[in-house]
């Protein structure tokens, strides 16, 4: 039971870091009841993707087995469509409905700031779900290995991808294009999947390099993203 203590810190501790972090990028800072609520959206989004995702996986499964040939192929909608796609759709639907036309949205890095927080509510039940599912009983070295790989690299994919949609957002919302919404969501499905690939291989070294490659180059691309959002004069909505 004591090996269950430093997992469900660890299940709980990175998305509040992660959240910290990119709150501390925000010069002018968001009121806390609002993020409070957008964090209880995106965790109450995470359970509507753990169910939907608990449904429609081993659907997917049985209609894939007479299929042996396009196994691949259903590999590809699983990790892209099931998993990737609906998780960041549900993260963007946490950070839409309560900040629709919201007067607080009054720069453009409050998209980014928002959509992280939505982001870090569905990160942290999501590994919560994923801790209540863990064997009565783990030898320590799983323990750590869990804890690592999907507690704090998931997490911080999940920040990462949601913090780079908030860009695309926020483009979107200043310029009244759909279209910049619609590619920013593309390119964070893409992303995800494109993790979720990395992620089932992580035990093979160049898969583990790989995964941290991409990890940083999100993390590069979003903080220059921030740089230049920064620049643009005030949203109003």
């Amino acid at each position: 039971m004591t090996l269950y203590i430093p997992l469900f810190f660890f299940a709980v501790l990175p998305g509040l870091l992660w959240l910290f972090y990119y709150l501390k990028k925000d010069v002018h800072p968001e009121p806390k009841n609002l993020l409070f609520f957008v964090f209880l959206a995106g965790s109450f989004a995470a359970v509507v993707g753990y169910f939907f995702q608990v449904n429609v996986s081993p659907l997917l499964s049985s209609l894939a087995e007479p299929f042996s040939e396009l196994a691949f192929l259903f590999l590809l909608i699983q990790k892209f469509g099931v998993i990737a796609f609906s998780e960041e759709l549900l993260k963007y639907l946490a950070f839409f409905f309560p900040m629709r036309g919201h007067h607080e949205l009054d720069e453009p890095i409050d998209f980014v700031i928002y959509m992280i927080t939505a982001a870090m509510g569905f990160a942290t039940v999501e590994n919560l779900l994923l801790f209540s599912s863990l064997p009565a009983e783990l030898p320590l070295l799983d323990v750590a290995y869990t804890s690592f790989l999907r507690f704090v690299t998931a997490t911080f994919l999940h920040a990462l991808a949601s913090g780079i949609l908030g860009v695309f957002i926020a483009y979107s919302w200043r310029f009244s294009k759909t279209y910049i919404l619609a590619g920013g969501l593309l390119l964070a499905t893409l992303l995800h999947g494109i993790y979720n690939f990395f992620v089932i291989r992580i035990e093979e070294p160049l898969f583990l390099f790989a995964l941290f490659f991409l990890l940083v180059l999100m993390g590069g691309f979003l903080s220059l993203s921030i740089k230049r959002l920064k620049k643009l004069k005030s949203t109003c909505l």
